[in-house]
């Protein structure tokens, strides 16, 4: 029988830091699926989340249970939503290992309508606009939840989702056969790094001012790291995958696109960014574009492909391992910058 009471980090105030708190464990409404979460992994967004920046405040109101990567068991489905109708999750069944899409999209809006449901105009976000993950259960959208190949690790399974992010970015970007340089490399610029290669990158180059990263950015497939642009890269690169949301590298990232290259924004700068238009723009006809998470459900798909295949290893990222009760532990080294990617467990 499910526990009463569960513990869980939850952002109680408008202000920096979370809390630990033992609150009831949820009940699925119509819908929705129960899940014991088995493992979980610190984003860069918890961070932002952690340290109340001004995107956390225009997105977070507490107190909510955070976390949004996430890796669980299904124990209750609740398949009905009213009049008549049921949601079903066609082959999700109790005991299945599931993970949540965070973008838990309206169905209706124009932008659903036309087949970008990840960016849907009435959008929820998982562990950002309702309970995420960081707790021993939680409650997700039967639409939302994707069934997990148990051929792949839980650890591998509650990282996916950065992968995802990756893949929609490179995707985007047609690496296949192009130089590529990955600005910032964190564990989804180290994704990114991966999924590049994979989709048939001819060189793939890492900028992060950490060394333990760059380290990081070799195992995943880097040919060359460096802690800033070379001049010797400047207007050489064919593809600029922007990771980091630094103001700095967003402005090397434009030094470093080709004449007719291609960038691709995906990192949330934590301030305004000014370009001067004429140069880089104008002059270089350059194509700039933006990622907003992944696209449902084409990404889910094909990194599933990946790992399946061991055509991306993320067990070379996954760094630290702390149980829930040591969040406080596990973010500060994720703060640091010294590691890659931090799972949690229950």
């Amino acid at each position: 029988m499910t526990k009463q009471s569960m513990l869980a980090v939850v952002k109680a105030n408008a202000a920096p830091g979370v809390e630990l708190q033992t609150i009831p464990v949820p009940k699925p409404k119509a819908g929705e699926l129960l899940v014991k979460v088995k493992a979980a992994s610190i984003c860069g967004t918890d961070i932002s989340i952690y340290d109340w920046t001004p995107w956390a405040e225009g997105h977070i109101k507490p107190p909510i249970v955070i976390g949004h990567e996430v890796v669980g068991e299904v124990i209750e489905i609740n398949p009905s939503v009213g009049s008549g109708q049921a949601v079903y999750a066609e082959d999700i069944k109790i005991g299945d290992l599931v993970s949540s899409e965070t973008h838990i999209f309206c169905g209706s809006c124009y932008q659903c309508r036309i087949g970008n449901r990840h960016i849907c105009e009435n959008m929820e976000l998982f562990g950002i606009g309702r309970n995420g993950g960081f707790a021993e259960y939680e409650t997700i959208p039967i639409r939302t939840s994707c069934k997990n190949d148990r051929s792949v690790s839980i650890e591998w399974m509650s990282t996916q989702e950065p992968l995802g992010n990756a893949v929609h970015v490179v995707t985007k970007a047609n690496v296949a056969g192009k130089r590529v340089v990955v600005f910032g490399l964190g564990p989804t610029g180290l994704c990114a790094v991966a999924a590049a290669k994979a989709f048939g990158a001819r060189e793939v180059i890492g900028i992060n001012r950490g060394e333990y990263r760059r380290k990081l950015g070799k195992s995943m497939g880097c040919d060359a790291t460096y802690d800033e642009l070379p001049k010797t890269l400047v207007n050489q690169c064919d593809v600029v995958l922007e990771m980091s949301g630094n103001k700095e590298c967003f402005t090397q990232a434009l030094e470093a696109v080709r004449i007719a290259g291609t960038m691709i924004a995906f990192g949330i700068p934590k301030a305004e960014v000014s370009l001067n238009v004429g140069k880089y723009l104008i002059n270089k006809e350059m194509t700039i574009a933006s990622v907003f998470g992944r696209r449902i459900w084409e990404p889910w798909y094909q990194v599933s492909d990946l790992l399946k295949s061991k055509k991306v290893n993320l067990g070379k990222i996954i760094t630290h391992e702390f149980k829930l009760k040591e969040f406080e532990k596990a973010m500060e080294i994720m703060k640091s910058g010294k590691c890659g990617k931090i799972l949690l467990r229950p």
